[in-house]
């Protein structure tokens, strides 16, 4: 495991926080960086209720894809919904602690959440959720476990070492950086030896801070398709 034992990652006290800076620099041109991943675990009865409503909807979909663009998973009308808003407002909390960075209380912040399925031969490619000045945290959490990785591509580090897999588990949740660049692998059957009936699901999501909606509502281009899913987010105080 390359990146545990990588000399740049800093000790911390709390283990769901990982963390990679650069090394004290002794020139002015020497690497610049700072990769935050904080890992927790929400239980196992939210995630299924979780997949269970994701898997609803998209039956109602006629079986098509959802375009996750065109929604955000934090309108539906669900107990189970603001479960997961609070949980991940706690997170958010907890991450920003450990970085002693202030955080932005819940009738500030903005989110948007949509849910993913993916099947036999689905994959998605690498991306990164925001690379601007306004960026800020993006997240991920799983809902199933066939036996699939979530794989990071850090700055200057992976070019030489790969990514860093984190292995999606019923639960596992990862808050990162929303610059932060990852993808998902092919899910092959005759590797991971799923039933046809297995998929994978997953909730990722976007939040957003004041300046960043103030921006994109200035500067309104209604044929950007991502600053219009920006523009669906919602306040956590009103989740």
């Amino acid at each position: 495991m390359i990146f545990e034992d990588h000399p740049s990652r800093v000790p911390c006290d709390n283990p769901k926080m990982y963390l990679w800076r650069n090394w004290q620099r002794k020139t002015p041109f020497a690497p610049m960086f700072e990769i935050p991943v904080y890992l927790d675990q929400y239980d196992t009865k939210l995630s299924t209720e979780i997949a269970m409503l994701i898997d609803r909807e998209e039956c109602q979909w006629d079986n098509k894809r959802f375009n996750w663009l065109t929604y955000n998973i934090f309108d539906w009308d669900s107990p189970t919904i603001k479960n997961l808003a609070d949980r991940i407002y706690q997170t958010y909390l907890e991450y920003n602690t450990e970085l002693n960075h202030r955080y932005i209380p819940k009738d500030q912040l903005w989110i948007r959440g949509w849910g993913l399925v993916m099947r036999e031969g689905n994959y998605i490619k690498h991306h990164s959720h925001a690379f601007h000045e306004n960026s800020y945290i993006s997240g991920n959490l799983s809902l199933s476990e066939i036996g699939t990785t979530t794989d990071y591509y850090f700055p200057y580090l992976s070019w030489y070492f790969g990514y860093w897999k984190v292995k999606n588990t019923v639960g596992g949740l990862a808050m990162f950086p929303s610059w932060l660049e990852h993808k998902v692998d092919p899910i092959i059957k005759s590797r991971l030896y799923i039933k046809p009936s297995q998929v994978r699901y997953t909730v990722a999501f976007d939040m957003f801070t004041p300046s960043s909606m103030e921006y994109a509502r200035k500067n309104r281009n209604e044929n950007s398709e991502t600053q219009n899913s920006q523009l669906l987010s919602k306040l956590m105080s009103e989740i």
